[in-house]
């Protein structure tokens, strides 16, 4: 999946403050995220899903592991 892909869920993320999983999210996680929505030039890009905390993220934007919860295990196989 990519960006432009899972814009709802990265949407949702921000709106209600928390991952998927229901995790609260840091304030860095959520201007990640909207760092990630606003690269228009980078739509097409993956996204992955972190195995602590389960926020999805732009894999341009997780070279440092997950920008919530610091966890490095990432996964790329997101269903939709």
């Amino acid at each position: 999946m990519n960006i432009d892909q899972a814009r709802k869920i990265i949407k949702t993320q921000i709106e209600l403050g928390r991952t998927p999983e229901g995790r609260p999210l840091t304030k860095e996680a959520i201007l990640n995220l909207d760092a990630a929505l606003s690269d228009e030039k980078n739509l097409g890009n993956d996204v992955v899903q972190c195995i602590g905390c389960g926020m999805v993220a732009s894999i341009l934007l997780v070279e440092d592991g997950c920008p919530n919860c610091g966890c490095v295990d990432l996964k790329t196989n997101i269903g939709v």
